[in-house]
């Protein structure tokens, strides 16, 4: 819906329950993975063939096992450091956008301090492609310097995942051109989260048409790479 400056509204994030339960379950899944690996395997080396445990084991024990203790102690501090400035909320209002954190802090980025790029082929918001490590985000730029704005957060032990990520975009980027004029967006914004630059709604339809055609031509080059292998190598992966 296009909003004017009188009249556009705050929205807020709606949590993706499925979504976070699921990034939960996968962190807590890796850090039992770890430990098991950091105490199960030197112990399976020293106790191999129910052989009994030597003075320099007994002595590595001593050593090893506080070390360990001492250092996931240190991480869990560290975890419940972090884990009051997890973000709890996004809302979007005239103002910009504000995280809400569990310690009751909001970080904010406004419209009014977002600044013109001085980069080359960057607009003043653009987007960062996301890589295997890292997801991508939209950025501006504020005392010259870019600046992510975060619509989600899948960090782990402290994620952060709203089910209306798309909306709170394209409301948004309707506030940066409401209340921020001279600001650009870049199209490629637009295209990527299927934002209407038009209306600033959310196109679930293309979402789901280019996820399918993704699939597909993922599907096609798999076949074709295992069809090249049966007629070159003589062996099939797929069939």
């Amino acid at each position: 819906m296009i909003y004017n400056q009188e009249n556009f509204p705050e929205i807020t994030s709606k949590r993706n329950l499925t979504a976070t339960i699921c990034v939960y379950t996968m962190f807590g899944l890796l850090l039992i993975a770890m430990l098991a690996l950091l105490i199960a395997l030197p112990l399976s080396i020293q106790l191999e063939y129910n052989s009994p445990i030597s003075t320099n084991e007994m002595i590595f024990n001593l050593i090893y096992f506080p070390i360990l203790l001492w250092g996931l102690w240190a991480l869990y501090k560290n975890y419940k450091h972090q884990n009051s400035k997890k973000i709890i909320l996004i809302s979007v209002d005239r103002n910009g956008i504000h995280h809400h954190q569990y310690n009751g802090t909001i970080q904010s980025i406004l419209y009014k301090q977002l600044e013109n790029s001085k980069e080359p082929y960057v607009s003043d918001i653009d987007r960062k492609i996301g890589t295997k490590y890292s997801p991508g985000y939209i950025f501006g730029f504020q005392e010259g310097k870019q600046i992510p704005i975060h619509f989600s957060k899948p960090d782990n032990g402290m994620t952060y995942i709203p089910k209306n990520k798309y909306q709170l975009v394209g409301h948004f980027l309707q506030g940066a051109t409401l209340f921020c004029p001279h600001i650009k967006i870049s199209q490629a914004v637009y295209a990527d989260y299927f934002i209407n630059p038009a209306t600033f709604e959310f196109n679930k339809k293309a979402q789901i048409i280019t996820y399918i055609l993704v699939f597909i031509l993922v599907v096609i080059m798999l076949i074709a790479v295992d069809l090249f292998l049966k007629y070159t190598k003589g062996f099939s992966i797929l069939f």
